[in-house]
């Protein structure tokens, strides 16, 4: 009876630490993982290499698409930054962390992949453990969308444009050396605690 309970406990908590941060239809996040799980890191050692990407999650374009809009933001020291914008021939009219970017329409669009639309990755380095780094994600000021919003253009048509929810909270939507995660809200479950029930 333990060995059940335990197995349904397991998989109810796969369930939660595996899923997408946010399963809404078309929200945009920047996350360490090309998947839209990881918001929060932590780093150990001087000098510390991330990476981070610029995910839609959920689009409902099935396509994927032609162009994108938004800014990124930053708060905390961020050492060396450089984005790399997925696609064949993107064009970006502004410079990173601004995007209006147009991607191109039919076999020139970013597709969908595994639920998400990978738009641009960001490189860069955390000199100390002690340096807390935030991020958010806006509209352009001057964008496409009207009421303003981060937003992209369907694969296959340009001309449709569609509005992006932002995944996190209070206008941060992932964090470096941050404890506890302020983004999303945490299970105090954990599989230490759950194993602990049956010593």
């Amino acid at each position: 009876m333990k060995k059940a309970i335990l197995t349904l406990m397991l998989l109810s908590l796969a369930t939660v630490a595996f899923s997408q941060v946010d399963d809404e239809v078309d929200q945009i996040g920047l996350y360490f993982d090309t998947l839209g799980y990881e918001v929060c890191i932590t780093t150990a050692a001087p000098f510390t290499p991330i990476t981070a990407y610029l995910l839609i999650t959920t689009p409902s374009d099935e396509f994927g698409a032609s162009g994108f809009e938004c800014e990124v933001t930053t708060v905390g020291p961020l050492t060396a930054s450089a984005w790399a914008l997925n696609g064949v021939q993107p064009l970006n009219v502004f410079a990173a962390p601004l995007f209006a970017v147009g991607l191109g329409e039919f076999e020139l669009a970013t597709p969908v992949m595994d639920n998400v639309i990978l738009l641009a990755t960001l490189s860069a380095y955390v000199l100390a453990p002690t340096d807390q780094v935030s991020f958010g994600i806006k509209n352009l000021d001057a964008g496409s969308f009207n009421p303003p919003a981060p937003g992209y253009a369907a694969a296959n048509n340009a001309g449709v444009l569609i509005p992006l929810g932002i995944s996190g909270l209070d206008g941060i939507v992932a964090t470096i050396n941050i404890d506890p995660c302020g983004v999303v809200a945490n299970d105090d479950v954990s599989f230490g605690s759950v194993k602990a029930l049956y010593r």
